[in-house]
């Protein structure tokens, strides 16, 4: 069974004569491509959200792919995002703010992804009701109550579209990361699908917006926090040509 609910806000239009924007970026496991964020990045934080667009429809027996991460050991691994090979998405998070101590939260088992169609995927973590993740503003069914810390570890480097080891990386699309140090709520988060952000909203760390269209970096809302783009293609204009894209 596939995901029914896939929205169709994903998209990016344009008028009659009026080239598209650029406003996502595709990452290729050949290259290990990725976004460096800063160390630490969401240490600190209770709520992640981006919007996220796999090639190949998930499936059980698939090859895992991590597309987002804060991980350097055991002891430093604050979240690490990963299409599973049961082609679920799974989510890693803390239970305490030091030690090995953590809990997995999946997607509803047996609902598989589309390739080539854009979710929005949510992860909030509640200092009351522990941690919750939503797909397309729609709450899944495996919560976990024991993880009200929020994303709390240090010492370890945030990657977008990979993790730090390189391997198992995503071969898809990503946009609109944001990071809230509040827990947002099953309204806030569908609101967040559509909002029109100003930088100013309560509770939030950092929004990049995925608009530049090209170069190696990617810049959030208040120019406060840089992403840089990584790949080791060789191709001089790769990132601009293809990792570049139009949603």
């Amino acid at each position: 069974m596939q995901i029914s609910i896939g929205n169709i806000i994903g998209g990016n239009s344009s008028a009659a004569g009026i080239p598209p924007v650029k406003d996502a970026l595709h990452f290729d496991s050949t290259y290990g491509d990725r976004v460096d964020l800063p160390l630490n990045f969401v240490t600190g934080t209770r709520t992640i959200s981006m919007w996220v667009n796999p090639d190949v429809t998930t499936f059980n027996g698939q090859s895992r792919q991590f597309f987002f991460s804060q991980y350097a050991s055991s002891n430093q691994r604050t979240t690490y995002w990963e299409f599973r090979d049961t082609g679920v998405l799974r989510v890693y998070v803390p239970t305490s703010t030091s030690g090995n101590n953590f809990v997995l939260i999946e997607s509803n088992a047996g609902v598989y992804f589309n390739g080539g169609q854009w979710y929005y995927i949510s992860v909030s973590l509640d200092s009351s009701t522990g941690a919750t993740m939503y797909v397309d503003g729609v709450a899944q069914t495996n919560t976990e109550p024991t993880a009200t810390f929020g994303f709390t570890r240090s010492g370890a480097n945030t990657e977008w579209g990979n993790w730090s080891t390189q391997t198992k990386a995503f071969n898809g699309k990503l946009k609109e990361l944001a990071i809230w140090t509040s827990a947002r709520t099953q309204s806030e988060i569908v609101s967040d699908m559509t909002r029109v952000y100003t930088g100013s909203e309560t509770g939030l760390k950092a929004y990049f917006p995925t608009t530049e269209g090209s170069g190696s970096v990617i810049q959030d809302i208040n120019s406060v926090y840089t992403g840089s783009i990584v790949t080791t293609n060789p191709t001089p204009n790769y990132i601009d040509d293809v990792m570049w894209v139009v949603s």
